[in-house]
């Protein structure tokens, strides 16, 4: 007979410590998700014009295989007159199918990608770096200010930061593996359709980090380089029409499941190499990581700072250490991830330059480095002092005071601001006008017929054929009218209209004319009681 086993007992207490770390990672991922998912579809109140826009696209695609501007399956969004970004509209159309247009669902895509980014930011960290860096890396990122209020809405530009993310994680995994750099291509290719100015990041940062693996002689297996770059360059191919298109050397591109929009404005003067020198756009660029505020309340919030107030001097130390390990393999001629992130930043941050205003989300691309800098900054810092366990705790007191903070403005008080900007009540309004099953209503003229259209999901023939602007051809068009719904009220000459969409404190003249008032957030329904 065999000798019976004799199983262990369990020790909670040491395998908590054999696994401290990976309990930490889980920890730090749920905390960051669950700073994202509370009062999610609420929080930020009302719906952003430019969300609404790219919401009823993806409707509209969805639904009659066009946008609003009667183009099949675009690579760019017509929109306002002077375009928007197509990744957003594309990857909520599965969302409204599942489940219908609705504020919840259109914003699930920001939401996912901005979870997704945090075990990828760790995961980056621990390629690059010691695990102890992408520790730090994850804490700083699951609690940080931006990143949370990024999550939470659906502007398409916010996007490239989570496929940036991706594509440079993917990148570096691809100098140990280079089967990887085609997953790489596949994200930097997604990336393009996320914001305009990645046009320039991913090729220059992509260059860059190309350019230093082949001066180091690094080990390439060419089958998959080459495969890597026709990737990117196909997924690239309808953007690169659209330029054409746009710049008068083609005509634009109209099928029944493909189309490459002429835009009524193109906007391409917003970003240039001119700006490089323009010492304007680098004090607007430095303002922005110094104040950590860009004044835009959908940005971020009081002075807590996008990163937290108190990053600023361990980015400042992050940055120095990079440079310094860069600068010393660069002199003994060996390979160093600290110097192919330093390139990529650099690429980013060029880019950044080329724009002629500089804000938050225009510059989101250099936001994750930042993140990384602050890590390298706290560790280092950590590491110089003597009692380094005694200043450990204090930054992490420091942090969660700014999260402490940030959390009690930002799922308090916070909401009604941000309310008065996103037209908090218009969508309940326009849903209540659509089911009073009105012939015309006067819509007051602070909120955009983007989200007359989100709401009341207008069937696209119908806004075609219909839609009035004031000043076509124009950057930002404005719509006079379309449907049943006309944009202004005068309030001098009431009765024109059988319904009325007003803000809540400009109901008094209707009800002393006995309308009747329905009111919702920052706005109410005025209707006649025939209807």
């Amino acid at each position: 007979m065999g000798t019976k086993r004799i199983r262990k007992p369990f020790d909670l207490r040491k395998t908590v410590a054999e696994n401290k770390h990976t309990f930490c990672v889980i920890a730090l991922i749920i905390l960051g998700i669950i700073l994202r998912v509370f009062e999610f579809g609420n929080l930020p109140a009302g719906l952003n014009q430019d969300e609404a826009f790219a919401g009823y696209e993806a409707y509209s695609l969805m639904k009659y295989g066009k946008d609003s501007f009667g183009y099949a399956f675009p690579c760019y969004l017509t929109v306002w007159g002077s375009g928007m970004s197509v990744l957003e509209s594309y990857l909520a159309i599965p969302f409204i199918k599942l489940f219908g247009l609705s504020v919840f669902t259109f914003r699930l895509p920001m939401l996912i990608c901005a979870c997704i980014s945090l075990p990828v930011f760790y995961l980056l960290l621990r390629e690059m770096f010691i695990r102890n860096y992408a520790l730090i890396g994850l804490s700083v990122l699951a609690i940080c200010p931006w990143h949370i209020m990024l999550s939470r809405w659906a502007l398409d530009a916010n996007l490239a930061p989570a496929f940036l993310l991706f594509g440079f994680y993917f990148f570096v995994k691809g100098t140990r593996n280079n089967k990887f750099f085609i997953l790489s291509a596949l994200m930097y290719g997604t990336t393009l359709y996320s914001y305009a100015i990645t046009w320039a990041v991913v090729p220059m940062t992509v260059a860059l980090c190309a350019a230093y693996l082949l001066i180091t002689k690094q080990k390439l297996m060419w089958r998959y380089v080459i495969i890597s770059v026709c990737v990117l360059f196909v997924m690239a191919i309808p953007l690169i029409l659209f330029v054409l298109v746009n710049n008068g050397y083609i005509g634009e591109i109209k099928t029944s499941f493909f189309s490459v929009p002429m835009m009524p404005v193109m906007r391409d003067s917003e970003i240039s190499p001119k700006n490089l020198i323009d010492p304007n756009c680098w004090k607007s660029f430095w303002s922005v990581f110094y104040k950590q505020n860009d004044g835009l309340p959908w940005n971020s919030v009081g002075d807590f700072g996008m990163f937290g107030f108190i990053s600023v001097p361990f980015m400042i130390i992050g940055v120095g250490k990079v440079i310094g390990v860069s600068v010393e393999k660069l002199k003994q001629k060996v390979f160093s991830y600290e110097f192919l992130f330093l390139l990529y930043g650099l690429g980013c941050v060029l880019c950044c330059l080329m724009l002629n205003q500089p804000n938050i989300n225009r510059i989101n691309c250099i936001h994750l480095n930042t993140l990384i800098f602050i890590a390298v900054g706290i560790a280092e810092t950590v590491s110089w002092v003597k009692s380094g366990i005694y200043i450990k705790y204090a930054i992490a007191v420091g942090y969660f005071f700014v999260l402490f903070s940030f959390c009690g403005t930002y799922y308090g008080a916070y909401n009604s601001e941000i309310g008065e900007y996103f037209n908090y009540g218009a969508g309940e309004c326009i849903q209540y006008v659509k089911s009073l099953n009105v012939d015309r209503c006067a819509v007051d003229s602070s909120i955009f017929h983007s989200q007359v259209l989100f709401y009341d999901q207008t069937p696209v023939d119908e806004y075609i054929e219909t839609v009035e602007y004031t000043n076509y051809p124009a950057a930002f068009l404005s719509v006079k009218s379309f449907g049943k719904y006309d944009f202004g009220v005068d309030y001098y000459s009431l009765g024109e209209y059988d319904a009325y969409i007003v803000k809540s404190e400009d109901t008094d003249r209707f009800i002393d004319f006995g309308y009747m008032v329905k009111p919702f957030g920052n706005y109410a329904v005025c209707y006649s009681l025939e209807n």
